[in-house]
């Protein structure tokens, strides 16, 4: 038996609908599509298994997020923009900083790789 790939999609507008009727039709995934609001919603979220949870930026609790990240820090959580055309990638991933020049340079890191994306998409849109 094939081994699937457990996604939620957590959103009620047009753009999730749609995207989560996309994905169901890919093989090798499992795609739930829970609506906020729904009475067991933030529970089946909560489940064990999904490895990928996509949330519309706009519409989830932000406990939510992070109950999610403190049960399931494996987790790829995915937020995204449908207005605005953004994905946010959040991370459960963690560090201790023991010191503030580690904790520096963890901040360092990040804007660093935040001044390369910048870059990036200058190049490609002056291109």
């Amino acid at each position: 038996m094939e081994k699937r790939t457990r996604v939620a999609l957590y959103g009620s507008s047009l753009f999730m609908a749609g995207l989560a009727v996309s994905l169901k039709e890919k093989p090798g995934l499992e795609v739930i599509h829970l609506q906020p609001g729904a009475p067991d919603a933030c529970q089946r979220l909560s489940e064990p298994g999904f490895r990928v949870i996509i949330l519309d930026i706009n519409e989830p609790p932000p406990d939510l997020v992070l109950s999610l990240f403190q049960k399931h820090p494996e987790l790829s959580l995915l937020a995204l923009d449908p207005a605005g055309d953004r994905l946010l990638a959040l991370s459960g991933e963690t560090s201790q900083p023991l010191t503030t020049n580690e904790l520096l340079q963890v901040i360092e890191s990040h804007a660093d790789g935040l001044g390369k994306e910048k870059e990036t998409l200058a190049n490609q849109t002056t291109t």
